[in-house]
């Protein structure tokens, strides 16, 4: 890694736990130029503004997502079960990455455009994963029929509310009990019979 690569990282690092700190909206291009011990001229001579760094840093986690992905698809798992297994962990990372917990966060309470942004352009990202599984599976003759931009909205949806929304009121959920529960929508709705009976080594 070259200096300016290195310094273009480290101006980067340093907006990120900025960001995670306080979130987008209360960070200044005067705070990440303090915190990487630069002036913030040099900030610019990286990054055209504080949307331009974000969306680095936003760019950044979903080639990570793209990767995860990948490395999910590899296992050959059955549909529901690699679905599950991005979806769900995907979803956990606004929990368990602190970075985008806050992010996510401020889209949710504060409505702040730009994070926002982030968080459809992840929502996006893992509904168009869905929607081009769901697609191969209707021509595989693996589930009917249906609409996959609208299964694939709803099944998002679903997760999301049974992992964040359900434990508001009640007692939360585990990864198994959540699967199960998507598993029923997504399984006994969806399966396309196979000779006048479900097949359910595929989905």
């Amino acid at each position: 890694m070259d200096v300016k690569e290195s310094r273009r990282l480290e101006i980067a690092n340093a907006a990120r736990e900025l960001f995670t700190d306080f979130g987008y909206k209360s960070v200044s291009m005067d705070q990440i130029a303090q915190k990487s011990n630069v002036a913030k001229g040099t900030v610019y001579l990286y990054f055209k503004d504080k949307d331009d760094l974000f969306f680095h840093l936003a760019n950044e986690l979903l080639a990570d997502i793209k990767t995860f992905v990948s490395s999910i698809e590899v296992k050959n798992l059955s549909l529901f079960d690699e679905i599950h297994e991005v979806v769900y962990n995907l979803l956990m990372l606004r929990t368990r990455q602190k970075f985008i917990y806050r992010i996510s966060r401020e889209a949710k309470e504060l409505k702040t455009p730009s994070a926002c942004s982030m968080m459809s352009m992840i929502e996006e990202q893992i509904t168009t994963y869905i929607e081009a599984k769901l697609n191969e599976a209707v021509e595989d003759g693996v589930i009917k029929h249906c609409n996959t931009s609208v299964l694939a909205f709803s099944v998002i949806k679903l997760y999301s509310a049974l992992a964040f929304e359900w434990e508001e009121k009640h007692e939360p959920l585990n990864e198994k009990q959540i699967a199960e529960s998507v598993s029923l929508f997504i399984k006994d709705g969806l399966m396309a019979p196979k000779n006048g009976l479900a097949d359910p080594q595929k989905i």
